[in-house]
């Protein structure tokens, strides 16, 4: 398809306008993509517009939603995530009690610090941090289940 000279001109003069290229070839009859083209030839260019783009919403407010909508999938999720580490963790230092040899129930064990060196709650580490930090802090405890537990927390007269 030929260009007339009217079709140009009018080219020259809308194609640097904040119109989509789509209106205006519809009232020259032509194609955006025979627009473009064309501008190319005649050594026109043009800023990238975007047209009706909705402003970005901050990460905060998308991860909100997707919380609000997905809550159970999202709580299973961490929920096997803690149960795979505190397993992880049970089995690095032997899978049982260090006094009974209990080992029926994962849910109780526990970890037992010495509290000389004590830096940070075990439970805290499985939910909140990295792995490695985890498994780092874990190397200083023994395992006990949750009787002997209480056993050496309240050894008394």
């Amino acid at each position: 398809m030929h260009w007339t000279k009217k079709q140009e001109e009018f080219l020259k003069e809308n194609y640097l306008k904040r119109i989509p290229l789509f209106k205006l070839g519809e009232k020259i009859g032509k194609t955006a993509k025979s627009l473009q083209r064309k501008a190319q030839r005649m050594k026109l260019s043009r800023p990238n517009y975007k047209f009706n783009v909705k402003p970005k919403q901050p990460r905060k407010i998308i991860d909100k939603r997707y919380y609000e909508k997905h809550k159970k999938r999202v709580y299973k999720r961490k929920n096997d995530r803690r149960k795979k580490l505190k397993k992880e963790a049970v089995e690095l230092l032997g899978g049982k009690c260090s006094k009974c040899e209990y080992k029926k129930c994962l849910a109780a064990i526990e970890f037992h610090h010495s509290y000389k060196n004590k830096e940070a709650n075990i439970a805290t580490l499985i939910k909140n941090d990295s792995r490695t930090k985890l498994l780092k802090e874990v190397k200083k405890c023994i395992l006990l289940c949750a009787n002997c537990h209480r056993e050496e927390h309240n050894k008394g007269p």
